[in-house]
């Protein structure tokens, strides 16, 4: 087999395991399974991929990508956790799916697109350097993925769901806030904190 067919093949197999990833998660996700859904054999899945946790790596790196490019779309700073929560809300395995071992990953400082881009725009809006926002912007990010996390809980009542969202947007607009204060400035972008409480509790309703 060429090498472009091989590559093809292994694209194929992919592409089906993260499908079923999409509708089941982890529990729908076995060899046999990806196998049947790609059409082809589970030896020939094995040929390719040494074992699931491989297929999820390579899972894995699609989601965080998808992630990325929702990110990229945020006009305005408080962009970020609307933009954010919508994907963890409509995207509820592939979520899962990006924080499957974070903090391993995070231990050996791999590479988090989506986290460098925001510290990116919070220099941009702010002043000063990226390298300057590591503590905001994981401040932010803990927040955000606490409150996607509250989302996905079974049963959570739609003026629930409203409500934690307005919450995380209005934190994360004051973190935005207290940080252009010390800094002398205002953020370019995003008004204050009661605006966003404002748009928050419009939404709910």
């Amino acid at each position: 087999m060429s090498r472009h067919a091989d590559e093809a093949l292994e694209g194929h197999i992919l592409d089906a395991a993260y499908a079923l990833w999409k509708k089941g998660g982890e529990k729908a996700l076995t060899m046999r399974a990806v196998a049947k859904a790609a059409k082809t054999t589970t030896p020939t899945v094995y040929e390719r991929f040494r074992d699931k946790p491989e297929i999820l790596e390579s899972l894995r790196r699609r989601a965080q990508q998808n992630l990325f490019a929702v990110l990229r779309g945020a006009q305005a700073l408080d962009d970020f956790p609307r933009l954010y929560l919508d994907f963890a809300l409509k995207h509820k395995h592939e979520y899962e799916l990006i924080h499957l071992g974070w903090a391993a990953r995070f231990g050996r400082n791999e590479a988090r697109p989506s986290f460098e881009f925001l510290k990116e725009r919070l220099a941009r809006e702010l002043g000063g350097e990226a390298a300057e926002y590591t503590q905001l912007a994981l401040s932010m990010a803990a927040l955000a993925h606490g409150t996607a996390s509250l989302l996905h809980v079974e049963g959570v009542h739609e003026s629930v769901i409203g409500n934690l969202r307005d919450a995380c947007l209005s934190g994360f607009q004051a973190m935005v806030e207290h940080t252009a204060y010390k800094r002398g400035g205002n953020p370019r972008g995003g008004g204050t904190s009661q605006d966003v409480g404002k748009r928050g509790e419009r939404a709910a309703k």
